[in-house]
């Protein structure tokens, strides 16, 4: 049977607190080490395009909102739950790459 650092892991807590179900962790562990995984592969394709993760999720938040895919940036920082100098700081970087552009809100001072 193939073990990974998970199961040596449990199999730690099982010596030493047999009485405790630990199962658990088996998952969280093994779902915090696919985590890890899919983000370096997902950095790859977006360091591909100049992007980061938060940077696309902008991009997919703007996209999704139906034409004419433009969202004001309080709109967007509460989808994407972060803060507002967070989103500052994406739209700056996706405006310098000539991804988004800043439009005037007529209605705003």
């Amino acid at each position: 049977m193939n073990t990974d650092p998970v199961d040596t892991i449990l199999a730690q807590w099982q010596t030493e607190r047999p009485d405790l179900d630990v199962s658990p962790m088996g998952i969280i562990g093994r779902m915090g080490r696919l985590t890890k995984h899919l983000e370096r592969a997902l950095q790859a394709v977006f360091s591909d395009f100049d992007l980061q993760g938060g940077e696309f999720d902008v991009l997919a938040t703007l996209r999704r909102s139906s034409q004419p895919y433009q969202l004001s940036p309080t709109m967007l920082f509460n989808t994407l739950m972060i803060s507002s100098g967070t989103m500052t700081h994406r739209i700056d970087r996706l405006e310098q790459a000539g991804l988004v552009q800043r439009i005037p809100d007529p209605g705003d001072r």
